[in-house]
């Protein structure tokens, strides 16, 4: 199986089945992270086909190529998995942020909210294991108190993540919130893993879908963004 969801970086170099073969000259350090990661992909698999419960560590196991005894020297319980799923699915798309921000630092407000839209129609709607895990991850947090605190935390510093690319943004492009970073940002999130939930039931109306999330990001930023004097002096001189 060749892993192609967003989750995963393993270069042409690592297989999951030869981690041990001395033809990869790889350092402990190395295999290790390798291994932790393809064991997060196969997780992420696992846990949207068959769901949390169902799922089973020798599965996991399987699908990445390992024995059970890999999961066991690398994550202390079930939990931690799922939260390392969580957590790669999250720096996954704060990544892809971050290279469109590299990209398109002196982008207009208008293609900025087309990139957004862009971003989550290839990214978020385009892996069909986002959703599953989501509402995954969710319900199990709501019937498990202990759990759903050590997710409230990772939600809120990747929330937080995403009010630190919002500030970066509003001040690359001189403009002024009218509302804070962070509540923007938890609006931001909100909404769209709302379309995204119902993008993935709906799959006839994907297209209209892609145009509302288009329609939101260019929305929101008219609602809670002004540009500055500073900002329309500087459009006008360029135009």
């Amino acid at each position: 199986m060749q892993y192609t969801s967003l989750y995963l970086d393993v270069k042409p170099e690592f297989s999951r089945h030869d981690v041990g073969m001395p033809v990869q000259r790889l350092t402990p350090e190395r295999r290790r992270e390798l291994t932790r990661t393809a064991l997060v992909e196969a997780a992420a698999e696992v846990f949207a086909r068959r769901g949390f419960e169902g799922a089973s560590l020798e599965e996991i196991a399987e699908v990445a190529g390992f024995t059970r005894g890999a999961i066991y020297s690398n994550f202390g319980s079930k939990e931690d998995l799922l939260l390392a799923v969580v957590e790669r699915h999250n720096q996954a798309l704060l990544d892809a942020f971050a290279d469109t921000f590299d990209r398109q630092a002196d982008a207009s407000q208008e293609e900025w909210s087309g990139s957004a839209a862009l971003l989550w129609r290839d990214l978020i709607r385009g892996d069909p294991t986002l959703t599953p895990l989501n509402l995954e991850f969710r319900l199990y947090a709501l019937r498990n108190p202990p759990f759903r605190k050590r997710l409230v935390e990772v939600q809120r510093q990747y929330v937080s993540r995403i009010a630190d690319f919002i500030d970066r943004i509003s001040n690359t492009l001189g403009l002024r919130l009218k509302i804070s970073a962070a509540d923007l940002a938890e609006i931001t999130n909100a909404a769209t893993l709302g379309l995204t939930e119902l993008a993935s039931v709906d799959v006839e109306q994907a297209e209209r879908y892609d145009r509302l999330v288009e329609q939101f990001f260019r929305l929101m930023m008219e609602a809670t963004i002004e540009a500055t004097p500073a900002s329309s002096s500087s459009k006008k001189r360029r135009g």
